[in-house]
């Protein structure tokens, strides 16, 4: 009986997190502008697969970026150096995806961050050709969604940093 009632638990406990089954997006970089002097990085991207559909009620999503070599994106883990946008689409006819991202530093152990933008952003970008992008969302009953991975050239935005 103990047992029965330990597997029906670990069914039902099991049910709160269901493989989301959605196709995994192939990301596309387009192009990086500034958005005026505010640190914020308007990332375009074409994706194959409909991002903001994807789930009927989701709690985040947006384009989550690694200044670093730390490719993991998920949620409980904080990047030392990154970046998080959210999305929009640019028309209603494609699939381009415009991300405001803005870039951080984790400072502390406890939440603390700095703000990366122009010359302070500027090392971590000149320290790698590209840097690491997905499109993360988290629903309220599936798995998190990633995307695959996609490169953005660094050059991009020391270039747009430093225009004007």
């Amino acid at each position: 009986m103990k047992v029965l009632i330990l597997a029906i638990c670990i069914s039902v406990l099991s049910a709160c997190s269901l493989n989301h089954g959605r196709p995994i997006a192939n990301l596309k970089y387009e192009k990086t502008e500034r958005l005026r002097t505010t640190g914020i990085y308007q990332v375009y991207f074409k994706s194959d697969v409909e991002l903001l559909g994807l789930f009927k009620s989701s709690i985040g999503r947006g384009l989550v970026c690694s200044l670093t070599s730390d490719l993991d994106f998920s949620q409980a883990h904080r990047i030392k150096q990154s970046g998080f946008g959210f999305i929009e689409r640019v028309s209603p006819d494609s699939l381009i995806y415009r991300a405001d991202v803005i870039f951080d530093e984790s400072v502390d152990d406890e939440g603390g961050e700095r703000r990366l933008k122009g010359e302070t952003l500027d090392p971590f970008l000149k320290a790698r050709d590209s840097f690491s992008c997905v499109y993360r969302v988290h629903s309220t009953t599936y798995k998190t969604y990633f995307s695959k991975i996609m490169q953005i050239p660094s050059a991009d935005l020391l270039t747009t940093g430093h225009a004007k």
